[in-house]
Parts: C-alpha cells; structure tokens; sequence
C-alpha cells in the first residue's frame, strides 16, 4: 500500500447546508441547559452529523476512566448486526488503543484526527464493523478517496483539555475524504457533544451528591430513632429487631441479622432476622451455629473498619459449610465483576462491650444494587453497630439493675413492715407503764428517753417508706391542694417526733384555707423543714413561726411560706449546698450540727426536688440579718391554682 496525502479539499459544504446546520445547532445549544438524558442527547449529535455532513455512520463515544474504555456509543446509521458487534468487541475500544492514534502526526485540525488505511497496523480480523473486508485488501484507488479502513475522530475535550470522548464518522456518502469545511463544521457539533457530556457529568455528579445528602440524612434519622429506642432501654430484642430493620432499610440489603454469643458455651443465638421467609428463618434458627466457627471468619486480613469484617466468596470453597445460601447455583459460579456481591460473600460488623469483648454480631447480606458496599458506607454500618453494643449494654445493666431494685424493695419491706410491726408494741407498753405506774424520777427519765427513741425509729420507718413512695411516683399529678390543713399536720407530726423536746410551732391562721399547686408530699416538705429546724435547736423550747402571704413573680401568683427557727443558723458559704446531695458527704467540721440531732427526714435535697417539681422555689436566710448563728427562715414559693 502507497501512503495516502490528505487533501481535505477547501469547499464542500453549500450555503444551504450551513443554515441547516446553524439551525441544528441553535436547537443543541439550547438542550445543553438540561442535558439529563445523555444518551439521547449524543444520539441527536450523531444523527445531525450523518445526515448533515453526508456520512453513512457516525458515532459518539464517552470515556470510561475506570474500566479504560470508551463506552455508552450513540450510533447513527448502524445496523442492528453492527451495533451486536460493537457490543460484543469492546476491546476494540479500549481507550489506550483509541488515544495512540490521536496523535500529533495524525491532526488535521484542533480536534480531528485523520488515520489513513496505509497508517493502520495489524490483521484484519481486529477490526470492527468492516463492510467490505474486500475493499479493506485493496489499495486507495485515489488521493482523495475515502478507504474502507480510514478513520476520522473528533475528540471531546473538557475545560481542562483532557479528553472525555470522540466524535468518529464513517463512509462518506461521496467516497471522497471530507473538505476543511466539512472538517470545521463537524468539531462544532464535537464541542456541543463535549460540552453536553460535562454538563451530565456535572449534573449526575450533583444528583449523586444528592443522593448521597439524602441517604445520609435517612442514616442520622435512623440512628437518631436507635438512640431513642437506647435511651428508653426498650426490651432487648425489640432494640436489636429495629437494628436489622434499620440497616436493611438504609443500606439497601435483602437480608440483615443480629445474633450474639453465649457466655458460658459456644452457642451462637440469633436475635433478629430481616427479609429472611418463615421457612428460612426456620432453618437459621433451628441449625447450630457455634462462636469458635464464627470468629474463625474475623481475621485481620478481612477487617474493612475498626468492627467490620469482609469475607470474599473466593475463600469460603463451596458454601457447604454455610447455614443458609438463597442460590446454591450461584455459589460455585464465578463473581461477574470485581465489586459485585457473590453468594458466597459474608460481611460482618462486631459488637463489643466497654471492655473490648465481643458480644456477637451483625450479618448483611444480598446487597439490592449486587455490589460491594464502599468504605464509606462500611463506615455508616459501624455506627449502627455501636448502637446495638450499646444498647446490649445498657439493657444487662437494666437487668442488673432492676435486680438491684427488688432487692432494695425487699429491704424496705422489711424495714416498713416487719420491723415497723415491732416497733409499734414497744411504743404502746411504754406509753401503757408511764401512764399508770408510779415511777421514780430516774425511772421516768428512762422510760421516757426510750420510747422517744421508738417514736424516733418509726419516723425513720416513715420517712423511708415516703421516700420511697416518692421515688416511685416521680410523675404523680399536680392538683389544688389544702397548705392550711398541710401545715398544721406537718407541725402536730413534728412535735411527735419529738417527745423529749418542747416545741411551739406557732402558725399564724388566716380566715380561709389557702391553696397551692402540689401533690400528696406536700406534707412530707413541710415536716422535713420543721424536724430539721427542730433538731438544729438547742433551746429548752423550741420555737418555730409559720407565716404565709401571697406573692407575685414573672406575672404569676405564688403563696409565700417562712418557716423561722431560733436554731444553730447556717453559714452563708453552705447556704446553696445544704440542698445538694453533696451536702451530708462533707466533713462534719464543714456541717452545723446540733449537739443532740434526732429525728430523721428525707433530706433537704429532696424537698428542693419536690418543691421544683410544683414550680415553685426555695432558699434559705438569716432570721437576723447580719448574724447566722441566731436562726434561718426557710422561704418557699408555691404556685397557687
């Protein structure tokens, strides 16, 4: 074969073509705003240029940077039979055969590249699509003719300058190799395609970031719904049900599990199954799965994430050992792609305590898209894991916990009850002897020390029973209720509690009864605040003053109640801790302290947690101004219905 010239004659191209070809191109700029349908788009490309420029095939091809190929060809003129073979070579496009004839030697423009047939290398056979193989042997019959193996590409440049596709015609309808003119009106309609292919690229990048956003945002509900279902400690199982649901849901998997180990064999149990059919379930549940089998699977070589552990099909054999597989066939078959989901493919997420034992794990399987989950979203999978750990966690401390509890309450049934009931008889026969026996001065002072202590003891049995009651019924219902009668049987059970002691609680009574926003323990606040007054005192008498008197604050109304003692005072330093919890574990040295302290209340700190809960406030202040040590007043504010 002779080596061809490359005329490309000047003219070619008559005026009524070119307003053909502004007109088409005027439409194509246009659909560049919204190339959403790129395959159509390139389609309408090729079409123009065969029919406008006179050729019986052309073609657009997109680049492939991963697979090393051009891909997703828009033909127009083809043959059903042509576009068959096409598919079938795709060899013949791999890009680094397509890009080493796009080189210097061979440019006849900014962006043609003309390969001529004495150019072209190798057999036959290697190429595609050839439609007279005869007319491929023979030799050009002219300078200027077209030959069955010329090639004529357009590349398609980004804003970078890097290619992005080619543009490529075939078999002009004259025979001849197209003019200049011909050459510069096709690298139009090769930048509009170039053009159109980064504006989609653009497009599906954003669409994918979407996508993406959105998914994201779909994972934050999800594990926000987890942690909600952690924090109300929900049954254990029904947590774990909602992490397989969850990550089936969100990750797009066919089938998830949740099944944790046994502490004391080597029994694996199965906690939640998703997608999984009755009789499949049946199968899982009822076959032996053991914990030594299973962490056979957890080498360093498959971790993918801190906790996560992916097991290629290639290294597994033939399933046999597998509890369940969906499509034996599939198993011995071989992967389609290297970032497709085989049958055989096992993907696991550990869950593990504080302590970095592991607890069992979760199993996805049968990914909808059939292909290997990224990194990153292995890493999304990790979180929902995390939130199994610890809800796993949280609900065996629940258990222990709850444990705790019943034996707390055996206590206090103890200690409200049974000792209560042996309390009571004593108090009676001593109240029974002091009455009718003729005593000895000594005697009586005996006598009547010890059944202060009893009335002592069964305050203590009251008040832990109240507090208890408390505790249980933190949500009670806040209602009107009676501050007058409160008071005044708060102060009559203080004076109780204190029989070797005389106390004058003198509440000054008002013309009707006042009422507050409160609840059943009303009481209860009122008579820690008078027995703790009462043991911080000294005195041979006692003397407390109640007053009440309504209040306005922020444009509400509250009543107003001082409760004034004479006792030892609180330091101004302690003033805000003596509501704390902290307050009874500092050193006594730090504390004010009665040298006799009877009487045992629920604690300053949980009259402030009562008092909150009404609404209300409560703080404390000298009785006298500049001087502690002459008594406090303890202030209340109640909301008033």
């Amino acid at each position: 074969m002779t080596q061809a010239s490359t005329p490309f004659p000047e003219s070619g191209v008559t005026s009524d073509k070119r307003v053909q070809s502004i007109s088409r191109i005027l439409e194509l700029t246009i659909d560049l705003l919204n190339v959403e349908e790129i395959g159509v788009f390139l389609q309408r490309i090729a079409e123009s240029v065969k029919d406008l420029f006179g050729f019986q095939l052309a073609s657009i091809s997109m680049l492939d940077e991963q697979k090393g190929l051009f891909t997703d060809h828009a033909m127009a003129g083809y043959t059903q039979a042509e576009i068959e073979e096409i598919a079938a070579n795709q060899w013949a496009f791999e890009s680094d055969q397509i890009l080493s004839d796009m080189t210097e030697g061979n440019r006849v423009s900014r962006l043609c590249y003309y390969v001529p047939a004495e150019r072209q290398g190798g057999e036959l056979q290697q190429y595609v699509a050839i439609r007279d193989k005869e007319a491929a042997l023979r030799p050009r019959p002219s300078p200027d003719a077209w030959h069955e193996l010329d090639l004529l590409y357009f590349a398609l440049l980004n804003r970078r300058g890097d290619i992005i596709g080619y543009l490529q015609v075939d078999y002009p309808l004259d025979g001849r190799i197209p003019s200049k003119e011909t050459i510069e009106g096709i690298e139009l309609f090769a930048g509009i395609a170039a053009v159109g292919i980064e504006n989609y690229k653009m497009y599906k990048r954003a669409h994918d970031l979407l996508q993406e956003n959105e998914a994201k945002t779909a994972r934050m509900f999800e594990l926000l719904g987890l942690i909600q279902s952690v924090l109300r400690i929900d049954d254990l199982d029904t947590v774990l049900q909602k992490v397989s649901d969850a990550m089936a849901l969100t990750f797009g998997f066919r089938k998830t599990g949740v099944s944790l180990f046994s502490e004391d064999t080597d029994k694996v149990t199965v906690h939640s199954l998703t997608g999984y059919t009755d009789e499949e379930e049946k199968v899982i549940l009822t076959s032996a799965i053991l914990k030594h089998k299973v962490l056979e699977d957890f080498k360093e070589e498959f971790r993918v994430t801190r906790t996560g552990y992916y097991i290629p099909g290639e290294v597994q054999g033939n399933g046999s050992g597998f509890v369940f597989i969906e499509d034996k066939s599939r198993a011995v078959a071989k992967r389609e792609s290297p970032d497709s989901w085989h049958e055989l493919d096992l993907l696991y997420f550990g869950m593990y305590d504080r302590a970095g034992r592991m607890l069992g794990y979760i199993q996805l399987d049968y990914p909808r898209d059939g292909k290997i989950p990224t990194k990153e979203v292995m890493e999304a999978m990790e979180a929902f894991a995390a939130i199994a750990s610890i809800a796993i966690e949280n609900s065996s401390m629940y258990e222990d916990l709850e444990s705790a509890k019943d034996q707390v309450r055996m206590y206090l049934d103890l200690i409200t009850h049974d000792v209560g009931n042996m309390v009571n008889p004593i108090d009676a026969y001593l109240e029974v002897v002091l009455g009718t026996t003729n005593l000895t001065p000594v005697q009586f002072k005996y006598l009547s020390s010890a059944r202060e202590t009893t009335r002592n003891i069964m305050h203590l049995i009251r008040n832990v029973r109240r507090s208890a009651q408390m505790l249980e019924k933190a949500e009670m219902e806040l209602v009107p209720t009676n501050l007058t009668k409160a008071i005044e049987q708060a102060a009559n059970e203080a004076k109780g509690a204190f029989l070797g002691k005389k106390v004058n609680i003198r509440v000054a009574h008002t013309e009707h009864d006042i009422w507050v926003v409160a609840d059943s323990f009303l009481g209860e606040v009122l008579y820690n605040l008078f027995t703790n007054s009462i043991k911080y005192d000294d005195h041979e008498e006692v003397v407390i003053d109640v007053e009440t008197k309504p209040a306005e604050l922020e444009g509400k109304s509250y009543e107003n109640i001082r409760i004034v003692d004479r006792g030892i005072g609180i330091p101004d330093d302690l003033k805000e801790k003596v509501f704390s919890r902290e307050f009874r574990k500092l050193a006594r040295a730090e504390r004010p302290l009665a040298q006799k302290s009877r009487g045992a209340g629920m604690g300053l700190s949980i009259v402030k947690s009562l008092v909150e809960r009404y609404g209300g406030r409560i703080w404390v202040e000298n009785r006298v101004y500049d001087d502690h040590t002459r008594g406090s007043v303890f202030s209340l504010l109640l909301p008033k219905p």
